[in-house]
């Protein structure tokens, strides 16, 4: 009962709050309309007496502050001034009808020059008024006309001087004005074959020949042609027209001449067509046949010069390649900058390159054919790409595999800088070399009495064309023939001795007696190379039996005797000799036993 009594009392205090908040409302309303009624009819009575004023004529309604102020003057034709009093020629009801039918005129076609009207261009409004100006208004001189093919022309110009993009081309404009390029402004067009030019002579655009651009070509004209601007003759260009002389001097780089497209836009002071001759020289540049000027080009160009190859022979000089292609191929040879023979390459220097390219040429294979005929090879100061390629390469291996130290420490040290460590001396397992004539023999130390080494020569190579002869694979008579064995010479190669001094060996190789490492020792070595090529055992017989009796007592008989084969003959050596020998014996006559005499 009680929560029904506390839901009642809140509902009527809600109807209540409700009945102000409607009371108050409507009162707000009526006093607000009651005010603006007020203020309008106030209005419209102090205008009511305005008109009372005026129409009582010119002059009518000023204070009367001094006698004369109501008293005119004008000038006369002989431009004196004379007292004029105003006259009200004219109705006021007729000033206002022609005031209301000018003002209701929307062409210029609509000014016969006689109806008293005319237009102005400034707030685009016909009025009343005289060839000066209007009657009841203000409009600037130049603005005024009430000729109609003037009015024409101030109209269409005024709705023309409000474009200041393409983009503002669109509605009345769109049908009357072109954008000019060149000037930046829009002019009213008029169609001339294929092109639009300026509607009136005042009018001027040269736009490098393009002429006006209607509304539905200005966006893509500019977007095609971004250097057709009013600056397109002295700079600056905007962004996109550098970007694009850019792109049509097939430069790729992005920051040209070391800035961005829109930093050097607005430092170009020349006409655009002249700043895209610059860059497409730039571009012919990279394939100068100087080669310093090619790579700096091409550095602007497209940012690097990796386009440059500089062992084009284009960049040759002086009869060898250019030092930037000697020093590729130096380094490429598998030498460095510390090596002796860099310093000389570095720089622009020709005459140091040309001392450099001498010092390594009596290393050119070209060496070995002079020598075959017994010529001294002549140091050359002039060399190609290919033949200096090939040359470094064999001085990058001579410092390992020249067959004497001092050729090593030479081509070391102009290929790296520094000398290699004096190699130890020759001993049994070490592997040597030798050249003799224009062939380069490699073998192995089998033993040594004293100074002289037994060698078992391995392999041979023609330093002429590079052959290698292997022993391996080859039949025992080839073996016998070509390398023979450790002290046994070949038969058709006499001057490969297998026992040398050492003094006239190259330490190829040096072996090693340490048994813990992986590698072969000396010894392992030498056992492993004469169970690959064994020398050829030839056959071992025993000694010779007793002879055997004779076989007749008498007239010529035969004895015999035999020896066994010890050891046969292995890996080509010689055959077993004769086994079996054979004698006469008993040659004495036989006699008959019955007779003394002979038979």
């Amino acid at each position: 009962m009680k929560l029904l009594i506390l839901g009642l009392i809140l509902i009527g205090i809600v109807l209540i709050q409700i009945y102000y908040v409607n009371k108050n409302r409507e009162n707000f309303e009526s006093e607000l309309d009651k005010a603006l009624v007020d203020g309008e009819r106030q209005f419209m009575a102090g205008q009511d007496k305005y008109w009372n004023i005026r129409s009582q004529g010119i002059g009518s309604g000023l204070i009367t502050t001094k006698p004369d102020i109501n008293e005119w003057v004008k000038l006369d034709e002989n431009k004196n001034l004379q007292k004029y009093v105003p006259k009200n020629g004219l109705d006021q009801r007729d000033i206002d009808t022609k005031i209301v039918n000018c003002r209701a005129l929307t062409k210029c076609e609509q000014l016969t020059g006689k109806n008293g009207c005319g237009y102005c261009a400034m707030d685009k409004e016909f009025r009343f008024g005289t060839k000066d100006g209007p009657t009841a208004d203000v409009c600037p001189k130049n603005a005024w006309s009430t000729d109609a093919g003037k009015c024409q022309e101030l109209r269409e110009k005024e709705i023309c001087s409000n474009v200041q993009s393409c983009g503002d081309l669109y509605g009345e404009a769109a049908k009357i004005c072109g954008y000019c390029p060149t000037t930046g402004k829009a002019m009213v067009m008029e169609k001339v074959g294929e092109k639009y030019f300026p509607k009136y002579s005042d009018d001027t655009c040269d736009a490098d020949g393009f002429g006006l651009l209607p509304g539905d070509k200005c966006g893509k004209f500019l977007k095609d042609h971004p250097c057709i601007t009013p600056y397109y003759l002295s700079g600056p260009h905007p962004e996109e027209c550098v970007k694009k002389l850019w792109k049509n001097s097939n430069c790729t780089d992005s920051t040209p001449y070391g800035k961005s497209f829109k930093d050097l836009g607005k430092v170009i002071t020349m006409p655009y067509k002249e700043a895209g001759i610059k860059m497409l020289q730039t571009n012919t540049e990279t394939r100068s046949s100087d080669y310093n000027t090619a790579v700096n080009n091409s550095d602007i160009c497209f940012g690097n010069n990796d386009n440059i190859d500089p062992c084009d022979p284009k960049y040759s000089k002086n009869n060898i390649p250019h030092p930037a292609c000697l020093r590729k191929e130096f380094k490429e040879a598998g030498c460095n900058e510390q090596g002796k023979g860099w310093a000389l390459l570095k720089g622009e220097n020709w005459n140091n390159a040309k001392k450099q390219v001498s010092q390594v040429s009596k290393y050119s294979k070209a060496q070995n054919t002079w020598s075959a005929f017994g010529f001294k090879y002549p140091f050359s100061t002039e060399t190609t790409v290919g033949e200096y390629k090939s040359t470094m390469k064999r001085v990058n291996k001579l410092t390992v595999e020249a067959d004497d130290y001092n050729t090593r420490a030479v081509t070391s040290m102009h290929c790296f800088g520094s000398t290699p460590p004096a190699p130890p001396p020759i001993k049994p397992g070490d592997t040597v070399s030798r050249i003799i004539d224009s062939n380069k023999y490699e073998g192995l130390v089998t033993r040594m009495s004293g100074a002289d080494c037994y060698i078992l020569w391995t392999q041979g190579t023609n330093l002429n064309n590079n052959n290698v002869t292997k022993r391996e694979g080859t039949t025992i008579n080839e073996q016998k023939q070509m390398f023979g064995w450790d002290g046994i010479p070949p038969t058709k190669n006499p001057k490969l001795k297998t026992i040398v001094n050492k003094a006239r060996l190259n330490l190829k190789t040096s072996c090693s007696n340490n048994k813990s490492t992986c590698k072969l020792t000396c010894k392992d070595k030498i056992q492993e190379v004469l169970f690959k090529y064994p020398r050829p055992r030839d056959c071992m017989v025993g000694p010779w039996d007793e002879w055997s009796s004779c076989n007749k007592p008498c007239g010529g008989g035969e004895s015999i005797r035999h020896r066994k084969i010890t050891y046969p003959a292995k890996f080509g050596g010689s055959g077993c000799p004769v086994l079996e020998n054979r004698r006469v014996c008993n040659m004495n006559p036989c006699m008959n036993v019955n007779f003394t005499e002979k038979v």
